[in-house]
């Protein structure tokens, strides 16, 4: 059984020490084989609810083109808190 797509998320940001939005969403799309724009919003919304709980800090933010389109890209780290509600639920040792 996966990993619902929140702990997920968390969990890839747990093993690196910062992750662009658009790398964390790539990775996601591709362990639970989906595609399309609802999916990617529907990640984009999962990382939202991630930073406003605290779980999750945006550390850096830039404006690119992908796909002919400006885009608002963040790069997130995991905060104190987040891993520690992390170990608390079972996401981490």
């Amino acid at each position: 059984m996966k990993l619902h797509q929140k702990g997920f998320l968390l969990v890839e940001l747990s093993m690196a020490a910062n992750l662009w939005d658009h790398h964390l969403i790539d990775k996601a799309l591709k362990e639970y084989d989906l595609v399309g724009d609802y999916w990617e919003k529907n990640l984009r919304v999962a990382l939202d609810e991630l930073a406003a709980a605290g779980l999750i800090t945006r550390i850096e933010k830039k404006l690119e083109t992908i796909k002919g389109k400006p885009r608002l890209l963040f790069r997130y780290q995991l905060s104190d808190f987040g891993r520690t509600r992390m170990i608390d639920t079972g996401l981490l040792p």
